[in-house]
């Protein structure tokens, strides 16, 4: 499951997060590697472009992968002194679809985020997928911050995935990001399912950066 930066529009000059997730699912290894890019293109409007792509060796095709390619843009549809909220559309290309189902899907997908006090934030995503033959679904992102100062933050996330053919999933996520110089940041943090299933525990590692200036 891709990662996704929040409600805000990113700062001039964009923003980048690689994000590496290594893990075991069926007791077999599996690893996920994703990158968030928000490019602004004027105030309050970007363009995001977001791939993912998993290898599981015992499903998929003789590789082992899988990937999708987020491709949309997001405009603030609000902005207050603490709060926010977005607007995202696009399209969502899978490589290994359901059967009878194309490999493109259209996303529309809502963001509000709001600052609590002068350190704490949470962040919720809404998602629509929309595909022929009753493809699609929804999908959830709730994220609590905490920043303990300039450098350091932590955050609590979930992800509901509930698509309309396939399995749905509930992941938990907990993670701390280590800030240095001009906003760049390393993520370390732990994920697994909470839906009942098997947790499929899994190692995070996560790099954040900005584009030009």
């Amino acid at each position: 499951m891709p990662a996704h930066a929040g409600a805000w529009i990113a700062p001039e000059g964009g923003q980048r997060i690689w994000t590496e997730l290594a893990g075991e699912r069926d007791d077999a290894f599996y690893s996920e590697s994703s990158i968030y890019w928000e490019e602004p293109l004027g105030e309050g409007v970007a363009v995001v472009v977001a791939p993912w792509v998993t290898q599981e060796p015992q499903q998929y095709n003789l590789d082992g992968l899988r990937w999708e390619v987020t491709v949309a843009g997001k405009a603030a549809t609000h902005r207050g002194e603490r709060s926010v909220t977005a607007l995202q559309a696009g399209v969502v290309w899978n490589s290994d679809p359901p059967a009878d189902c194309a490999e493109a899907q259209a996303e529309l997908r809502w963001l509000g985020g709001r600052s609590i006090g002068e350190r704490s934030f949470v962040n919720l995503e809404a998602a629509e997928r929309v595909g022929d033959e009753g493809c699609g679904g929804e999908r959830v992102d709730l994220t609590l911050g905490h920043r303990f100062d300039q450098r350091w933050l932590g955050m609590a996330q979930i992800f509901v995935d509930e698509p309309r053919l396939g399995d749905s999933a509930v992941k938990a996520q907990i993670s701390l990001v280590r800030f240095g110089a001009e906003g760049r940041g390393l993520q370390v943090g732990l994920r697994a399912r909470v839906d009942g299933g098997a947790m499929e525990p899994a190692l995070m590692l996560g790099f954040w950066g900005q584009g030009r200036r």
